[in-house]
Order: C-alpha cells, then structure tokens, then sequence
C-alpha cells in the first residue's frame, strides 16, 4: 500500500478515536452529573458511531493485510494512534465504573460514598507495620 493512503487511513483513525473519546468524556459527565446511566438517546448516538468506528477498523486492516511495512516516517503517526487508543480505554474504564455505581441499589451506593480525606492512609497505615 502506497504511504500516502497508509498516512490517510492513520490520520483518519486518529480523527475517530478523538471523536470517539470526547463522546466517552461526554458520556462521564452525564453519569457524574445526574448520578444515573446514560440516557436512551445517548445510547441510540453511541450506536450510531460504531458504524463509523467499523468502517475504520476495515481501513486499518487493509494496511495490515498488506503486507508491507509501515514507513519509518509515519511512526510518529502510528505511536499517536496507539496513544489515543490507551486514553480511550482508560476513560472507558472510567464510565464502566460509573455506570456500576449508578446502576446500584440505593442501599449499596452508599457502601461506594466518598471517601474522607486521609482516611486511606490510616487505612494503609494499619497494616504497613
């Protein structure tokens, strides 16, 4: 595959995973803000980007299929899209925590209160001895 189509797909995957992670940080803010999980309608737009996402998957796997080696020059590319692959996971990680804590019962979301400040550390500090 020529590099400039190979630097295309990249910088097309890079444009997706940015927009996939401002609609995962959206998707945070909603379930910090109202304390319940995502409504039906941002479901129903989540759903609609998997299409997009799909379609861009196919491209990334048309370079691999290639054969060929990915140009040294586009490394930097490559090492961006890797990285905004890693934010989009830890952010995932994030809502997935979220929507645990606002799909439980009343009773055990309050096992899963904040926590007071230092509370930890005498926690820790019992059994570092």
């Amino acid at each position: 595959m020529n590099p400039a189509k190979t630097e295309a797909i990249l910088r097309e995957h890079v444009r997706l995973c940015s927009d996939l992670h401002e609609l995962f940080i959206e998707e945070g803010q909603l379930m910090r803000s109202t304390g319940e999980p995502p409504s039906e309608e941002f479901l129903e737009k989540k759903k609609k980007f998997v299409g997009v996402l799909d379609k861009g998957l196919e491209l990334l796997r048309m370079i691999n299929e290639s054969g060929e080696p990915v140009s040294p020059i586009l490394s930097p590319l490559v090492k961006e899209c890797r990285d905004k692959i890693m934010k989009l996971m830890i952010v995932d990680r994030e809502n997935e925590r979220l929507l645990l804590k606002c799909s439980l019962p009343p009773r055990m979301k309050e096992a899963y209160s904040k926590v007071a400040p230092g509370q930890v550390a005498r926690a820790y500090a019992k059994f570092a001895k």
